[in-house]
């Protein structure tokens, strides 16, 4: 059987360094290289992007925005000059698997209503769970148990996540301003684990700060091999070092980033493969939990395959997102339309989380806040709008008596209060002049469905 062309996309601002891996991941795929094109879609970088495409992958095609476009509209403009009956999207964070495109192909092939299939996303390091063990105290004014506080971990894996899994406090400031986090008497870390096979160094900066400055016994585990055993002492992080042997690598396992995307009734977006403690996302061994080709509601835009003909569809990305839940309303306005989303488990793509962009920061939380209630009043049923928009509306006012009651009070909490009240009502501003568009994008959206909103509430999670 003859394979279908397929049109690579990738949209890329300042991303030199990581062009080089994907690029080198697409030269290496075991799809007929005369059945694919590779189209990078620059969002005016200042960097030395396009110099490297131009010199070292001749074969891939540059398209040159004048602007940072953004996400949504930089992959819109690639798709009006792809050539596939297929379109694949990467992100430039990313190192595709040698059967990447073939596995995807084959997840369509087989389901011709899938007008989307999404891969298996993993973060792009493999990790070791290391296990601290040390005595605590019970500072006068502070009821917790206590053992060593972190600073930072260095392992050689740039852009790798760590993890506090287990027995950690939350981010505090040293005096200097340094975060570092408390441990308890035993505590569990997620490291990610440089490329390569042999022995590496690993570097953590760590104090422990005592009343009476004594010194104390930190026992450094991998599995129940004891790795190191220090005394520690001080308020000031002091760098200790572990040379990790080759064998090391052996207890190192992927993690998963996506498996397909899951809604909230709220609209809020979740990777499967991670779940929340607190405040903190974590990512979930890869230990075989998602090996199934199965439906999904939403795939993610760092590792998808689409058809042509759903763009013809339901149209492109939505160019007013930016970036941030652009996949999740084109998946959303393709369920409307009655196509279906796949996920493909062998179609793997390791990926630096937030390599290029920055997670937390304001504009993130800005664009996922004001995407997720534009794409409710967009494509959810009135009950959902009115709920999601009616909590919104309560959380800015609750924001606002935080902040004009601490104002008023003088009371400590006034700097957070304001930075939050700045981003509701930034987000609130720009709906509101949003609502000629919305109203409009909705009317098209719902005229043309298929599938009535209140069929697909049953994906959605409360």
């Amino acid at each position: 059987m003859e394979s279908p062309f397929v049109s690579v996309v990738m949209v890329n601002y300042n991303g030199a360094s990581f062009l080089p891996a994907c690029l080198n991941g697409l030269r290496h795929q075991s799809y007929p290289a005369d059945c694919f094109e590779v189209i990078v879609s620059d969002n005016n970088s200042s960097d030395e992007s396009i110099h490297i495409i131009e010199r070292d992958f001749p074969w891939v095609r540059v398209i040159k925005n004048h602007t940072n476009l953004g996400f949504a509209a930089g992959n819109n403009v690639a798709f009006r000059e792809a050539r596939g009956e297929y379109l694949a999207l990467l992100n430039n964070d990313t190192r595709p698997a040698q059967q990447w495109l073939d596995k995807l192909i084959e997840v369509a092939q087989i389901h011709p209503s899938a007008g989307i299939v999404t891969g298996r996303l993993q973060l792009f390091y493999n990790q070791i769970a290391l296990k601290f063990a040390t005595e605590t105290f019970n500072p006068t004014d502070d009821k917790r148990d206590l053992g060593v506080q972190l600073f930072k971990v260095e392992s050689g894996a740039q852009g790798g996540v760590i993890q506090y899994l287990d027995g950690f406090y939350g981010s505090e400031r040293h005096p200097s301003g340094i975060p570092y986090r408390w441990t308890k008497g035993e505590a569990r870390l997620g490291v990610p684990v440089p490329d390569g096979s042999g022995s590496w160094s690993l570097s953590l900066f760590l104090a422990a700060s005592r009343p009476k400055e004594e010194r104390v016994q930190l026992q450094v585990f991998l599995k129940d091999t004891l790795l190191a055993e220090w005394m520690i002492s001080g308020r000031e992080p002091a760098e200790f070092k572990l040379e990790l042997e080759a064998s090391s690598r052996e207890f190192a396992t992927p993690l998963i980033q996506n498996a397909g995307s899951i809604v909230f009734r709220s609209g809020a977006g979740r990777d499967r493969g991670t779940y929340v403690r607190g405040t903190e996302v974590l990512y979930e061994e890869d230990h075989g939990q998602y090996d199934q080709v199965e439906e999904v509601f939403a795939g993610c835009g760092a590792n998808l395959l689409m058809r042509r003909e759903l763009l013809a569809d339901i149209s492109d990305f939505d160019s007013d997102f930016f970036m941030y839940y652009e996949d999740t309303d084109l998946s959303w306005r393709a369920r409307l339309r009655g196509w279906k989303v796949m996920y493909a488990p062998e179609a793997i793509v390791r990926h630096i989380h937030c390599g290029s962009s920055g997670e937390w920061s304001p504009q993130f939380l800005y664009l996922t806040e004001r995407n997720r209630l534009a794409m409710v009043f967009k494509n959810g049923e009135w009950k959902q709008v009115s709920r999601v928009w009616g909590g919104y509306f309560y959380k800015v006012i609750r924001t606002a008596f935080g902040f004009f009651s601490r104002l008023l009070l003088a009371k400590s909490g006034r700097r957070n209060y304001a930075r939050q009240l700045w981003l509701h009502l930034h987000v609130l501003f720009t709906l509101v002049t949003w609502q000629p568009f919305l109203w409009r994008k909705r009317f098209q959206i719902q005229e043309k469905s298929k599938i009535h909103p209140r069929q697909l509430k049953t994906w959605f999670i409360e």
